[in-house]
């Protein structure tokens, strides 16, 4: 016999637990393995891919010392795992767009989504486990710091859904 949970941490199919037993967990696994191959198969997917294609790129670009022609911090290989983590953990809906992807002058990564000139969100990413942020949305403004590692924190996700829905 199963019981069915609500899973309040889970946003994305992708999220699916690894490690359970018995029959129904068994039949679940194959409904999600094929799940999986028919959303690797779609757009949104495809665009993700390119993201993380992207941000190898700019990791290769930029992980010496002066990159920028001047004394800019070299994107560290932590930082490009755990932005590779984040882009990762982003739900795949067709509603919220893969970001553009930015190198700092101190070593981190941004990320930047856009909706109009004065609704922008950006997350920046060090690889120490922590996400800092900062949001405006039309005369509203946030910004924070939450603590990232291994799903994507809720505070980002309601401000995605804020800047796009």
């Amino acid at each position: 016999m199963s019981t069915p949970t609500t899973c309040t941490d889970c946003i994305s199919i992708m999220n699916f637990p690894t490690i359970g037993f018995g029959a129904d967990f068994e039949r679940l696994s194959r409904f999600y393995d094929q799940i999986v191959r028919e959303v690797k198969k779609s757009a949104t997917l495809g665009r993700q891919e390119e993201t993380l294609h992207s941000l190898y790129e700019l990791f290769e670009e930029c992980s010496d010392e002066g990159w920028d022609g001047y004394n800019a911090l070299p994107i560290s290989e932590e930082a490009y795992l755990e932005t590779r983590k984040l882009i990762q953990s982003l739900p795949i809906t067709s509603f919220i767009p893969m970001p553009e992807l930015t190198p700092e002058p101190n070593g981190d990564i941004a990320l930047e989504w856009r909706n109009g000139s004065r609704n922008i969100f950006v997350a920046s990413v060090r690889g120490r486990n922590e996400i800092t942020y900062a949001g405006l949305f039309g005369l509203n403004k946030t910004h924070g710091t939450e603590y990232f590692n291994d799903t994507l924190p809720a505070a980002l996700l309601e401000n995605l859904k804020r800047l796009y829905l």
